[in-house]
């Protein structure tokens, strides 16, 4: 992360909005520290003031668009709607955001290739499993999903965004990938749920 916040930010915003551009157009490992100070405007004293290296650039581009993406998409749970409802609907605008980034889903989809970027990574997916197992526990005490170990179940639905993203990012296949999530989100779900889940004919052998 970078290490300096109070003064001159506008630096450090120039510098982060070139290195995005530089990296979606080239591909992180061709830009160089030089490029970005030279596209910026600034010389390469000011870009290591505000970061080490070209990693800790992309480590703070990385968490400042997976930010935008998750606080999005918390924004969108719904109080008074069931905990299945919710989440599918915080899930869609992720997806939403996800596809109005532009540029940067280039830089996401190169990101995930890149050893150096895991630590900001595993940072930021260890906050967002926890605010998922809070969801859950809540839904279960209230009898919403299916009473499951909330650990494991925050981590396979965490895994399977992070797949359904990295599925969008190199396909653009918004449309199936969001089905598929809704899809495993509402078998979540306990009651007319699970049977509105069922096929056809699987109901009428039940019935």
């Amino acid at each position: 992360m970078s290490r300096r916040q109070p003064r001159g930010q506008e630096t450090r915003e120039r510098i982060l909005a070139v290195a995005l551009s530089e990296f979606a157009a080239r591909g992180y490992h061709a830009v160089s520290i030089e490029d970005i100070a030279g596209a910026a405007g600034v010389t390469k004293g000011a870009v290591y003031y505000w970061f080490t290296d070209k990693d800790d650039i992309g480590r703070d581009l990385q968490h400042d668009l997976y930010e935008r993406l998750a606080r999005d998409g918390l924004a969108a749970l719904e109080p008074d709607a069931d905990t299945v409802t919710s989440i599918r609907r915080a899930l869609e605008v992720f997806v939403d955001t996800l596809d109005n980034l532009g540029e940067a889903q280039f830089f996401l989809r190169d990101a995930w290739t890149i050893p150096e970027l895991d630590v900001g990574t595993i940072a930021d997916g260890q906050d967002a499993l926890a605010l998922l197992r809070g969801v859950l526990v809540g839904g279960m005490a209230r009898g919403e999903i299916v009473a499951l170990d909330p650990d494991a179940l925050a981590r396979v639905l965490f895994g399977a965004l992070t797949e359904a993203t990295l599925y969008i990012l190199t396909t653009g296949e918004r449309t199936a990938t969001l089905a598929a999530i809704d899809h495993l989100v509402e078998s979540l779900g306990t009651g007319s749920r699970v049977a509105d889940l069922m096929p056809a004919a699987g109901k009428g052998r039940r019935a």
